[in-house]
């Protein structure tokens, strides 16, 4: 006589062996990732960006190389990619943990179209 248990394991076996893989694993490795590398960006820029800004309007005596870091558009053009990619990448974690994401590949790919347009139409107008 067969064990049962060896037979339920066959049929789980055959059930997962019949399941498609429905995203690919990297994508979300690619956006932990940039939300990782984001977020050092974040700690570091944001307190220049302040701290600068201090500099400049000569609220901190004897820093003249901070104050030009202030308009800098390099650091800005940072800070800004920064912030959208972080922000648009932490919400797409919130919209996975509270469930209304079945597909995060079609979400990742919103969010960084969504964030390239924004970046790209900020980044225009910071150089113009």
């Amino acid at each position: 006589m067969a064990n049962p248990q060896l037979k339920t394991n066959l049929q789980q076996q055959e059930k997962i062996a019949g399941m498609k893989l429905k995203q690919r694993p990297f994508v979300g490795y690619i956006a932990w990732l940039v939300q990782r590398i984001t977020a050092v960006l974040l700690l570091i820029l944001l307190p220049l960006k302040i701290y600068s800004g201090y500099a400049m309007a000569g609220k901190l005596p004897g820093i003249g190389v901070l104050s030009t870091l202030h308009l800098n558009a390099f650091l800005d053009a940072f800070l800004i990619f920064a912030l959208i990619f972080h922000a648009l990448y932490g919400f797409r974690v919130i919209l996975i943990d509270v469930g209304w994401v079945k597909d995060n590949r079609s979400v990742f790919k919103l969010f960084t179209i969504i964030g390239a347009i924004l970046c790209a139409v900020t980044f225009f107008f910071l150089v113009s």
